[in-house]
């Protein structure tokens, strides 16, 4: 098993050595979470965030092997998989980076439901890109995405139809 907090810092090492890319997306490429990575490490470099204590990470380390363990195929291979859009948002927030919703309502459904690639932990933050947001809204739906999204609002508009019955 990998020993890296986030797949990126060892404790016994801190924040002076980042493994950018050792991570491997259970979907699409890896490239996002690599850019994700590193926009993380230059604000360490920046000392703009710190790293957890070294006690910290290793508890976080081996409560995410655990949880790794219940969710993909067990095999060496498969130690360092993530589901992209997780966890780009996980790091992000870690800078400030994660999109949210409140602040771009009208991308609201792109970014819960669909991926935006890397433009949408451009959004805000410190790497804010004035282009973010066209990208984002350019960016195509998969139709599973959309089907997806149907069935969600689906059913929250049939919960609230029944809460509405239930009181009036």
């Amino acid at each position: 098993m990998l020993q890296l907090y986030k797949n990126v810092f060892s404790p016994r090492v801190g924040s002076s050595l980042a493994f950018i890319g050792f991570v491997q997306p259970a979907s699409g490429g890896i490239l996002t979470m690599s850019e994700t990575q590193a926009m993380w490490f230059t604000q360490l470099c920046r000392q703009k965030v710190k790293l957890p204590s070294p006690k910290q990470m290793q508890k976080a380390i081996k409560k995410e092997n655990e949880d790794n363990e219940g969710r993909y195929y067990k095999s060496a291979r498969h130690t360092i998989q993530k589901d992209p859009i997780l966890y780009n948002d996980e790091i992000a927030s870690l800078i400030g980076s994660k999109p949210q919703l409140w602040r771009h309502p009208t991308m609201a459904i792109r970014l819960l439901l669909s991926s935006c690639g890397a433009a949408q932990w451009r959004l805000q933050g410190p790497f804010q890109w004035s282009g973010a947001s066209e990208t984002v809204r350019n960016t195509p739906i998969a139709n599973l995405y959309k089907f997806s999204s149907t069935c969600i609002l689906l059913l929250i508009l049939y919960v609230i139809y029944k809460l509405v019955t239930l009181f009036c």
